[in-house]
């Protein structure tokens, strides 16, 4: 009697524990499932950005994108050309961009015409330039009355010119005729033309001027003055609304120029793809590895810290072409929290 009460009771309590849905394989399987389940990746941040010009000068972000470095951080960066410091700038304050590389004296100039920009990154902290003359040239005596080309008034290639002129002994306000060619390429395509009788340049555009009997009658780089002609600019607001993402981009401009100073071979196609040059034709190629040699090797820093004294030293030239910027406090342009904690974690080493 005894066993078969305890018989009965077994069996019911299996009928119970099947009915109430008891651990069997097949009813565990979706908790398995679930607890192993992946977490969802963030939405990327959509950012649409500018390049100034096609320069060496502006690889950061150019080999940013092409390396997914900027997606790797949670970015999805728009990178697009717009020619020339001014209309990048223009962009930057309608809202066009969230982000540009271009002058300091841009930003100077916009922040005191009304507009919050921020340098958040200067990737060319010293001149690039060199001014080129016609091979006729013997003396400064040569240059006046003569045009100078610039880039674009008030640009980085304008500020050099008149820091040469004046080197040069040359009142840039009387001796010469400055002309503005709108961007970098049409100003090496202007001289090489004839429409210029002198102007600034750097590799690769000096191997063509060289080649077309050009001369440097002036180094600045030579010099290491100092310069902000590329840096990475945003809106204050847009950055205090978007600190995280303003850090990110930051991170992945400088992991970028890390990667270019350990690996010329990754960086030439690269660069060929920026400045639109063919590696395969010995011309470019001997263009390349010139302009690799000189901005990577000696302009770009590995933390593009935007400083007080270069925009100053910039600023006090602009003066010449914007009087709104003579009283400016730079500090109020520039902001290096984000290269600083780059560089305090070790970003690019």
């Amino acid at each position: 009697m005894r066993v078969r009460r305890v018989l009965a009771l077994g069996i019911t309590a299996l009928l119970v524990g099947g009915a109430c849905g008891g651990s069997t394989p097949a009813a565990s399987s979706p908790t398995v499932a679930a607890s192993v389940a992946p977490t969802p990746s963030p939405t990327p941040i959509k950012i649409k950005s500018s390049y100034g010009n096609i320069t060496p000068a502006n690889l950061a972000p150019f080999m940013a994108k092409e390396l997914g470095l900027f997606e790797k951080r949670g970015l999805d960066v728009e990178l697009n050309l717009i020619d020339g410091g001014a209309p990048s700038a223009a962009a930057l304050v309608s809202g066009q961009t969230q982000i540009g590389n271009f002058g300091g004296t841009e930003a100077m100039s916009g922040f005191v015409g009304g507009s919050d920009m921020q340098v958040v990154a200067l990737f060319v902290p010293v001149t690039p330039w060199q001014l080129l003359a016609k091979s006729e040239y013997k003396s400064p005596a040569d240059l006046k009355g003569k045009t100078v080309g610039v880039a674009t008034t008030g640009g980085s290639a304008y500020v050099a010119a008149v820091e040469s002129l004046k080197r040069l002994g040359l009142d840039p306000a009387k001796d010469v005729t400055i002309q503005s060619f709108g961007s970098v390429a049409n100003l090496s395509a202007g001289m090489l033309g004839g429409a210029a009788y002198a102007g600034p340049g750097h590799p690769p555009d000096t191997v063509k001027l060289l080649a077309a009997g050009f001369k440097v009658i002036y180094d600045l780089a030579a010099e290491k003055i100092a310069a902000t002609d590329n840096c990475t600019v945003v809106l204050k607001s847009w950055a205090e609304k978007n600190p995280a993402a303003v850090q990110s981009y930051v991170d992945a401009e400088i992991e970028a120029i890390g990667i270019a100073k350990k690996d010329k071979a990754k960086t030439i196609p690269i660069l060929a793809k920026l400045l639109k040059l063919d590696t395969s034709k010995p011309d470019d190629a001997a263009a390349l590895s010139q302009a690799y040699d000189f901005y990577v090797g000696t302009i770009f820093p590995s933390y593009p810290h935007p400083t007080v004294a270069t925009f100053n030293s910039t600023r006090d030239v602009l003066v010449a072409t914007n009087a709104k910027v003579k009283d400016l406090d730079v500090t109020k342009v520039i902001e290096d929290k984000y290269v600083a904690d780059a560089e305090k974690r070790g970003v690019g080493r």
